[in-house]
C-alpha cells in the first residue's frame, strides 16, 4: 500500500513537535516535556516514511540523545542502553563523508563512558576509545577537545587494567594539544598531562617523567588564580612529583619543597573540606620520608598527629582508608624502633592486616601493604624471636614480589626486605646459604639504586652481612669490602642523621675484627672512636644502647686477647655485658642473647660474674617465655634457646658451694610448660577467705586463668595473639593486687628451697644434673640441708653417649644374649658413675633404710637414662632395685602438686577401674595382638568387689575414652602411644577413630584421678632437644590430676607386656588387699620387675616401665 501525503506530513510533525519539546525540557529542566519528546521521536520512527537512511539516522540520533538526557535525570540504565544502540545504528546508516559523523562518534563515546562508570565493563571503554579514535584526525574546531577526551579515556583504562601503552598514547595526545598553542593551553589539560607522566613514572621509574609531571603542574598553577578550586589539586600533584623525585635522586631541596607544597594544600582544605583527608595523609607521608632521612623524633610525632587526624575523619568504606591505615602502621613501627614500646608494634601489625583485608588482590597498592606488613613482622621477630613471624614475613614479601615487575621503582626496597629475611634466617638456623642469599639480594638492590636516599641503607645492610660472613669464613676480602661499603654509607648519612648511629656500630664491629686479624692498634682506636660517636648520639634509655654496649664488650675482649696483661679490658668487657643484659629498653630476645653470651664468656674466662649472668638469664627467660601465646611456641623457644640454661646455672652455683641456690635455679628453669599452666590452676582457698576484696581477686584470677589456659592450648592467630596479650596484661595486674594482700607477698613467685624441700617429705629426692661444665647429684631431704655429690667419673659427653645408647633400645627391640650384655654394660656404667655414689651417701649421711622410697629428678640427658634399673651386675653386689624403691618426678613442684591433700570421701566402696584397650586403631598403627589378653588378665586378677569398666574396639573412641578417663580414679590404657617432640601436646594415645591427644587430657583436669597405668610405647620418653621440659604422656596424665602414673621409657614388646602388667597388679593387691592404694604402686612395680620370668621377659622389657608421682 502506498503512503499518502497526509502520512508524510504527520511523521514530520512528530519530529518537529519532538524537537520543540526537547528544547523546552533542556532549557527549563521539564522532565514531562522530555517524556513527551521521546514519545514523539518514537512515533516518528514507527512511521515508515523516512525518505533516506540519513533521515532515519538523524531521527535515531535525536531519540538516543533524548534518552541519554533522561538517564542523566532519572538514572534508568535501560534508557542509556537504548541510547547507545540508537547511536550505533545511526552511525552505521550515515555515509562516511557526512559532516555529522564526527559529532555522532563523540556522543556515542560519551554515552559508552557513562555506562563504563556504572558497570566498569572493559568492552564499553574499549569501544569508546575506538569511537574517539575515529575522529582524532578531524579538523573540526572541537578537535582538541576530542583529543583530550580520548586521552582521558586512555588514562582511565590504564587505571583499571594497568597497560602502560595507554599512558604513553595519552601523553602523546595531551602534548599534541598543548604544543599546538602552548600559550593558551588549558590548566585542566596541563594537570591531566602532569598526572599521566606521574603514573608512567610509577610504572617505569624514568626520572624525566617526574620532571615533566612537576613542570606541567607548575605551569597549570601559573595559569589559575589563587582562589581557583583546582589550586589544591595542582599543588598536590606538584608535591607528589617532588617527593618521588627526591626518593629517586635524593635531593633534599625536592623533599623540603614537597613538604611545603603539601602544607599549602592543607591551608586550602580547612576542616570540613572534601580534600582535607588526602591532604593530611600526603603531608604526614612526606614528613615520614624526612624522618627516614634524618630520624627526627619531632617529625615522627608530627606525622603521627596528621595520620590520626586523617583516620578520624575517614569513613569506614572510603577507598583511601586502607592506604591510610598502612601508613599509620608504618609510622607506629618506626616509633617502636625508637622507644621499644611493644604496643606500638602490635597496633602497627593490626592496622596492616586491616588494610590488607580491605584491598582486593588486583589493587595497585596491595604490594606496598604486603611489604609494610612484612617489615612489621620482621620487627616483631627481632623483638620476640618467634619464627612464625619470620615465615609470615617471607610469605608477604613473596606475594609482593609477584605483583612488582622488574622495572618497578620500589623493587630495590623489596629486595632489601627479602635480604633482611634471609639474614634473619641465617641468624636462626646458621645455614650459610641464607647468608649468601642475603648478600645477593642486597647487592641486586644496590644495582637498582645507583642514587637516592635509600642507597645508604642498602650499603649498610650489605656491609653488615659481609662482616658476618667474614666471622664464619674468615675471608679477608669480605671484611675489606664491608669496611669500604660501611664507610660509604656513613658518608651519605650527614651529621645529625640518627642513622649514622648504626653505621658507627657496624664500622666498630668490622674494625674490631680487623684489629683481631692484624693487630693494628690504629684499628682498635678507630673502633672505640666509632662507638664513642654512637654513644654520644643516644639519649638515656635508647634501644640502640644495647647494640653499643654489646659491641664495646666485644672490642674490649679483642683487646684483651692481644694483651692478656691488660686486665682492665677484661673487666670493662664484663661491665658492658652486664649493662647490656640489664638495659631497661631494647628487644627482650636480644637482651637474652647478650646474657647467654655473658654466661659463655664468664665461664671461658672464669670470671666471678658468671653466677649473676646465669641468674639474670634465667629471670629474663622466664618472662620472655610467658609472653609466648601458646604451649607449642614456648616449647619451641626452649628447644632453640635454652635447652641447657637451668642445668648450666645450677652447675655454676654448685661449683661455688651454693647447693640450695642450685636447687632453686633448677626448679625455676625446668618444666616451664607445666609450671606455666599450673599458675592458672593455683588453689585460692586462703585468698577467698581473706575478706570480700580477696574473694573478688580470687574470682577474677580464676576467670582470667581459665581464659589464658584456653588461649595457651589453642591455635595461634593474629587476632588471638592480640587477645592473649591483653588477657596477660589483665592477669599480671590481678597478680600484682593479690601480692598486696597480707600473707600473699610471694604469690606465684619462684619457690624458695624451704618450700621446695617439702617435696621430699615421703623420701629423699635425688636431682641428677648434667651440665657442660660439671655433672652432679643433689639429695633433697625435708629435714636436712641439701647434699651435693660431685660425679667426677662422668661428663656431659659420656652422658650424651649413654643417652643415645639407651635411646637405641627405644627404637630397636633387640633380643638375645648380645643385646642383654650390651644393656647390662650400660646399666653397670650408670651404677658405677652416677647411682652408686648416691646410694653410698644415702646410707652413710642419711642412714636411709633399705626398702625405702626415693625419687629421681633427672635433668638434661639424664632423662633418657633408666637410673631406677642401675646395677653393678657383679657377683655378690646388689643393684639399686634391691636397695631402694625408685620413683621419678619431673620437678619438685610436680611432686608437691601430687602431694596436696584432697577431699577424703567416707565412701568405702572399692575404686572403679577403667580399662581402655585399642588393638587396631586408625592412623597407620600396627595391630596389637595381646590387648584383649592383657585386659582379660587384669580382670581376672581384680577381686569381684572391684568393678572394672572395659572399653575396647570401636567403642574406644577419642570422645568416649576422654569422658571415661576424666570420671575414673583408676585408669589402665593398653594401646599405641605416640610421642610428638616438636608439638608435645599433640602426643597421643591411638583410639579407634583417631588420636586422643595429650592436649585433650590436660585441658580437662579431674579432681578424682588417682592412678594411671600406661601400657603403651614411649609414654615417658621426652624430647632429646629439650629434655628438661619433660613433656610426655605420663607427665601430662600427672598434670591432669593423676597422683601416680606408670609409663614407659621406650617401646613395649606386645608379646611380653602382659607378664609385667599381671605381675604389677598382683603385687599391688598384695600390698593393699582391702582396696587399691596408689601409694603402693612404686613398690608393686619394683616387685613385678623381680618376679616375672626372666626367660620370658628380657631385661629391656623388665625395666621399660617407670613410676612417676607418689
Amino acid at each position: 500500500m502506498m503512503n499518502t501525503e497526509d502520512d508524510v506530513t504527520s511523521a514530520r510533525d512528530y519530529t518537529v513537535i519532538g524537537d520543540e519539546l526537547y528544547a523546552l525540557s533542556r532549557d527549563q529542566g521539564d522532565l514531562h516535556a522530555l517524556q513527551l519528546a521521546i514519545g514523539h521521536y518514537h512515533a516518528a520512527l514507527t512511521e515508515d516514511v523516512l525518505d533516506s537512511q540519513c533521515s532515519r539516522s538523524d531521527q535515531l540520533l535525536k531519540l538516543g540523545t533524548a534518552l541519554s538526557r533522561r538517564f542523566d535525570l532519572v538514572g534508568d540504565t535501560a534508557d542509556l542502553d537504548v541510547a547507545i544502540d540508537c547511536h550505533r545504528v545511526a552511525i552505521d546508516l550515515q555515509t562516511p563523508d557526512s559532516l555529522d559523523v564526527p559529532i555522532m562518534h563523540v556522543k556515542h563515546a560519551q554515552m559508552l563512558m557513562k555506562r563504563f562508570e556504572l558497570h566498569v565493563n572493559q568492552s564499553d571503554i574499549d569501544l569508546a576509545i575506538e569511537q574517539y579514535a575515529c575522529i582524532s584526525n578531524q579538523t573540526d574546531p572541537a578537535h582538541e577537545a576530542w583529543l583530550v577526551a580520548l586521552a582521558d579515556a586512555l588514562v582511565t583504562r590504564f587505571s583499571h587494567w594497568g597497560d602502560v601503552r595507554d599512558l604513553s598514547q595519552a601523553i602523546h595526545l595531551y602534548e599534541s594539544v598543548v604544543n599546538f598553542d602552548a600559550s593558551n593551553a588549558l590548566p585542566s589539560v596541563l594537570g591531566n598531562l602532569s598526572l599521566a607522566h606521574f603514573f608512567r613514572y610509577q610504572q617505569e621509574g624514568d626520572a624525566p617523567d617526574l620532571t615533566s609531571s612537576i613542570a606541567y603542574s607548575t605551569e597549570a598553577l601559573d595559569k589559575i588564580s589563587s582562589e581557583d578550586q583546582n589550586r589544591s589539586v595542582l599543588l598536590n600533584n606538584v608535591a607528589n612529583g617532588l617527593l618521588l623525585r627526591f626518593k629517586k635522586l635524593g635531593s633534599t631541596d625536592d623533599l623540603e619543597q614537597a613538604i611545603k607544597s603539601y602544607g599549602s594544600v592543607i591551608e586550602l582544605c580547612p576542616p570540613g573540606h572534601k580534600g582535607r583527608l588526602r591532604a593530611l595523609s600526603n603531608l604526614a607521608s612526606a614528613i615520614m620520608t624526612r624522618y627516614e632521612l634524618q630520624a627526627s623524633l619531632v617529625d615522627l610525632e608530627i606525622s603521627l598527629g596528621y595520620f590520626h587526624e586523617a583516620l578520624d575523619i575517614c569513613p569506614q568504606n572510603h577507598p583511601d582508608r586502607p592506604t591510610l591505615l598502612d601508613n599509620l602502621a608504618t609510622t607506629l613501627r618506626k616509633r617502636f624502633q625508637h622507644t621499644g614500646d611493644i604496643i606500638d608494634l602490635e597496633t602497627s601489625i593490626e592496622n596492616h592486616y586491616e588494610a590488607l583485608h580491605a584491598l582486593p588482590p588486583s589493587h595497585p597498592h596491595r604490594s606496598d601493604t604486603l611489604c609494610s606488613l612484612g617489615n612489621a613482622l620482621q620487627s616483631r621477630f627481632a623483638f620476640q624471636g618467634d619464627p612464625d613471624d619470620l615465615v609470615a614475613a617471607v610469605d608477604r614479601y613473596s606475594e609482593a614480589l609477584r605483583q612488582r615487575h622488574p622495572s618497578h621503582p620500589e623493587r630495590a626496597d623489596l629486595l632489601n626486605n627479602i635480604g633482611n629475611v634471609a639474614f634473619n634466617l641465617f641468624s636462626e638456623q646458621r645455614n650459610p646459604r641464607n647468608l649468601d642469599l642475603a648478600i645477593e639480594h642486597y647487592s641486586e638492590a644496590l644495582q637498582f639504586s645507583p642514587e637516592g636516599f635509600r642507597r645508604s641503607l642498602l650499603l649498610h645492610n650489605l656491609a653488615s652481612s659481609l662482616t658476618t660472613r667474614f666471622t664464619y669464613r674468615n675471608d679477608a676480602k669480605d671484611l675489606d669490602q664491608a669496611l669500604e661499603l660501611g664507610a660509604s654509607a656513613l658518608e651519605l648519612r650527614e651529621r645529625g642523621n640518627e642513622y649514622r648511629l648504626s653505621s658507627h656500630v657496624m664500622l666498630a664491629n668490622a674494625k674490631g675484627l680487623k684489629y683481631e686479624l692484624e693487630g693494628d692498634p690504629a684499628m682498635l682506636q678507630a673502633a672505640f672512636q666509632h662507638l664513642d660517636e654512637a654513644h654520644g648520639m643516644c639519649t638515656p634509655g635508647h634501644p640502640s644502647l644495647l647494640d653499643i654496649w654489646e659491641e664495646y664488650s666485644c672490642i674490649h675482649l679483642h683487646a684483651y686477647s692481644k694483651a692478656p696483661q691488660s686486665i682492665n679490658h677484661l673487666e670493662e668487657a664484663f661491665r658492658y655485658l652486664r649493662t647490656a643484659s640489664t638495659h631497661v629498653s631494647g628487644r627482650p630476645l636480644q637482651k637474652f642473647r647478650v646474657a647467654l653470651r655473658w654466661i659463655k664468656e664468664a665461664e671461658v674466662y672464669k670470671h666471678p660474674s658468671a653466677l649473676d649472668a646465669h641468674q639474670i638469664a634465667l629471670n629474663m627467660f622466664d618472662r620472655y617465655v610467658t609472653m609466648k601465646p601458646s604451649v607449642e611456641s614456648r616449647h619451641r623457644i626452649v628447644r632453640e634457646y635454652a635447652a641447657s640454661l637451668a642445668v648450666d646455672a645450677a652447675s655454676c652455683a654448685l661449683r661455688l658451694g651454693l647447693v640450695t641456690l642450685a636447687v632453686e635455679m633448677l626448679e625455676h628453669g625446668r618444666g616451664i610448660l607445666w609450671t606455666y599452666l599450673a599458675r592458672f590452676r593455683t588453689p585460692l582457698d586462703d585468698l577467698q577467705s581473706a575478706g570480700e576484696h580477696g574473694s573478688q581477686l580470687a574470682s577474677e584470677f580464676v576467670r582470667l586463668g581459665s581464659l589464658l589456659e584456653d588461649a595457651a592450648c589453642g591455635a595461634v592467630t593474629e587476632e588471638g595473639l592480640q587477645h592473649y596479650r591483653s588477657l596477660l596484661q589483665e592477669w599480671d595486674g590481678v597478680v600484682d593486687q593479690i601480692r598486696l594482700v597480707d600473707g600473699f607477698g610471694d604469690f606465684l613467685l619462684a619457690q624458695s628451697f624451704s618450700k621446695l624441700k617439702e617435696a621430699a617429705k615421703n623420701g629423699p629426692v635425688i636431682i641428677t644434673n648434667a651440665s657442660q661444665y660439671s655433672c652432679d647429684a643433689v639429695i633433697v631431704h625435708h629435714e636436712h640441708d641439701p647434699i651435693h655429690i660431685p660425679l667426677p667419673d662422668i661428663n656431659t659427653s659420656d652422658i650424651l653417649r649413654l643417652s643415645q645408647q639407651f635411646r637405641y633400645f627405644a627404637t630397636n627391640r633387640s633380643r638375645g644374649r648380645s643385646a642383654e650384655r650390651e644393656l647390662t654394660e650400660l646399666l653397670r656404667k650408670t651404677w658405677d658413675t652416677v647411682v652408686f655414689p648416691v646410694v653410698k651417701t644415702l646410707e652413710s649421711s642419711l642412714h636411709l633404710p633399705q626398702g625405702s622410697r626415693i625419687w629421681w629428678c633427672p635433668t638434661g640427658r639424664f632423662n633418657s637414662i633408666p637410673l631406677h634399673a642401675a646395677a653393678p651386675f657383679r657377683r655378690g653386689e646388689k643393684g639399686l632395685p634391691n636397695y631402694y624403691i625408685s620413683s621419678y618426678t619431673p620437678t619438685l613442684s610436680a611432686l608437691l602438686r601430687c602431694q596436696k591433700p584432697r577431699h577424703i570421701s567416707n565412701d568405702k566402696t572399692p575404686p572403679r577401674i577403667l580399662a581402655v584397650g585399642q588393638a587396631a586403631p586408625t592412623g597407620g598403627f600396627s595391630k596389637l595382638g595381646t590387648v584383649d589378653e592383657e585386659l582379660d588378665s587384669l580382670q581376672s586378677i581384680l577381686p569381684p568387689v572391684m568393678p572394672m569398666t572395659r572399653m575396647t574396639g570401636e567403642s574406644a573412641t577419642r570422645s568416649e575414652s576422654l569422658r571415661a578417663i576424666h570420671s575414673s580414679p583408676w585408669v589402665h590404657l593398653a594401646c599405641h602411644g605416640k610421642q610428638d617432640v616438636t608439638r608435645p601436646l599433640k602426643s597421643c594415645f591411638a583410639m579407634s577413630d583417631g588420636p586422643l591427644a595429650l592436649l585433650d587430657i590436660v585441658r580437662a583436669p579431674s579432681d578424682s584421678a588417682e592412678f594411671a597405668f600406661l601400657s603403651a610405647c614411649h609414654t615417658a620418653a621426652g624430647d632429646n632437644k629439650a629434655p628438661d621440659e619433660v613433656v610426655h604422656l605420663a607427665a601430662g596424665m600427672q598434670f591432669a590430676g593423676f597422683r601416680g602414673v606408670v609409663g614407659t621409657m621406650w617401646a613395649v614388646d606386645d608379646a611380653v607386656v602382659v607378664n609385667m602388667v599381671s605381675a604389677f597388679y598382683e603385687a599391688l593387691l598384695e600390698r593393699s588387699p582391702n582396696g587399691l592404694n596408689s601409694e603402693h604402686a612404686a613398690v608393686a612395680l619394683n616387685t613385678a620387675a623381680k618376679r616375672v620370668d626372666k626367660t620370658v621377659v628380657p631385661l629391656q622389657q623388665r625395666i621399660v616401665f617407670i613410676h612417676i608421682g607418689i
